[in-house]
Parts: C-alpha cells; structure tokens; sequence
C-alpha cells in the first residue's frame, strides 16, 4: 500500500466523507463530549427581557431596573436589549402589561354594579402585590397595552352600564383604580410596619407600650393602640372600597346632578381637552 502523502503543514488534514475529523483543530462531532446545556446562552427574546426586568423590581425595587443592569443579569452587552425594547419606559410599559395580563377580567354582568366593581378592584390588589415594585410603576407610568384597556373596560363597563353620566363615570374609574394601586403602593406587604403586626410576639409588645403610655397624654392612643395596630390588612382595604363606592351610589341616585364636581362652563379646546383626558383608560396622573 502506498505511504499516503501528508498534508502540508499549513492547511487542515481532510477526512473521508463521514470519517471525524482528527487534526486536533476541528471538534468532533461523534468522539466529543456533547455541550452541556447549562453552557448554551438562552435564546434574548422580548419575553425573556421583560420576565428579567420583573424579576429586578421584585428583588431590588423599581429604581434597581436600568438597561445596563438588565443586560448584565442576561449576560449580554446593553445593546442586545434595544432589538427588543426601545428604552426603559417602553420596557416599563411591557413589564405592566405583562402584570396586567393576569387579571381575570370576566364579570358577571347580572351582578349589582358595585360588585363588579368591588370584586375587580381585589383582582387588581391581588395581582399587584404579587409583584412587588410594580405597583409603584403603574402610579407613575400611563400603559396603553391591550391588557391595561382591557382593565379600563372591565372597570368603565359597570358604571356605564348603572348609569353613570360620562364624566361621573370617568371620575369614579380613577377613584377607584387610584384607590386600589395607592393601597398596594403605600402598605406592601414587605413593609417594616406589616410584618411588625403581623408577627403575634411582636405585636403584643406594641400594645402593651400603647398600654404604658401617658393616659393624661395619649389617652386615644391607651384606650385604642391596640385596635388600630392590627393585622387588618385585608379589612382595611375592604372597608376603604366599601365606603368609595357607597360614595359613588350617593350622587348617581341624586337627581341633581352633578355632585362630583362642575361642569365646565366652556367650550374651549383646554376644557374639552381636560374632560377628555378624565376619561382616558389609564390616564397620565400629574402631581399624583
């Protein structure tokens, strides 16, 4: 048999068809060790940006989430991510809508109106405090996603259905969303003041120093320090939506209407401007 002729030392030795390669440059596919998959780098998809940007404020609060930040969680220099998001408002705005997509927005419609209303508004609390940080986010930002309509709908349906006039209804829609987020923003459940009364040892010792106060001083806080520093949470947000929408039973009865607030006297492009934004399904809260 002929010496086969090696191959010079500048150009990689060939194999037959089939055959692996052996030059100790080209990996090969069948005497090598498969890649791990812990190794391959997951696909960086719209999905995956906004579930890590969720997981930032979840983890380190709303003012942790910057595009550098998210990009080194995914590994990935800070540019992959504007493929997918054009700015940090934007993915803000796909975090709440995500968020927003987990509410069940079915209502029976032969239900009374508050009820409707009632049984909304404790899906959206329930939804928001299971992602901590996005509440405060939706204070701030105006989403106009399918999903954040779809809320505004669910929420404007019933009082138009009860008869509410245009603007009253526009009013009571943000009373009502204004309320519930405001609730999830200013008592989490992680606040230090929560688990205080929710932990029984903990909260026997803070009745007992009300207890101990002054009474020529604190007499209000000797008689009632222990009814107000409860774990409550729950009732409290339900007596607060109990008493807004009995609010909003008194002037949609009320034959003289509106007792919400006046009509604009005119009809300039500002006024109609200004009632139009009232009705807006999530509209931009200044100074709010």
């Amino acid at each position: 048999m002929a010496e086969r002729v090696k191959a010079p030392p500048n150009k990689h030795a060939t194999a037959p068809p089939g055959a692996p390669a052996t030059d100790g440059r080209s990996r090969s596919l069948w005497f090598d060790a498969p890649m791990n998959d812990q190794d391959r780098r997951p696909q960086l998809t719209r999905q995956r940006v906004v579930a890590e940007a969720l997981a930032v404020i979840a983890q380190d609060g709303a003012q942790a989430l910057t595009m550098r930040s998210l990009a080194t969680r995914l590994g990935v220099v800070p540019g992959a991510l504007y493929h997918h998001v054009g700015n940090k408002q934007q993915l803000q705005d796909l975090v709440l809508d995500g968020v927003l997509a987990e509410i069940d927005f079915d209502l029976d419609s032969s239900m009374p109106w508050a009820e409707q209303l009632k049984i909304l508004a404790h899906r959206l609390r329930q939804v928001l405090e299971a992602h901590p940080g996005v509440a405060g986010i939706l204070k701030t930002r105006d989403p106009l996603g399918p999903h954040s309509l779809a809320l505004a709908e669910a929420f404007l349906s019933p009082l138009q259905a009860a008869g509410f006039g245009d603007r009253e209804a526009g009013l009571a829609f943000f009373l009502l969303v204004d309320y519930t987020i405001g609730f999830a923003v200013s008592s989490p459940r992680t606040s230090v003041n929560e688990q205080r009364v929710r932990d029984p040892a903990i909260r026997a010792q803070l009745h007992e120093f009300f207890r101990s106060l002054p009474p020529e001083r604190f007499p209000a806080l000797v008689a009632l320090g222990e009814h107000v520093w409860v774990d409550n949470r729950d009732q409290r947000f339900t007596a607060g939506l109990q008493v807004l929408v009995d609010g909003l039973e008194h002037p949609r009865r009320s034959p003289h209407r509106p007792a919400l607030g006046p009509r604009p006297t005119t009809t300039t492009t500002t006024s109609r401007g200004r009632e139009q934004d009232s009705r807006q399904p999530m509209g931009t809260r200044k100074g709010g």
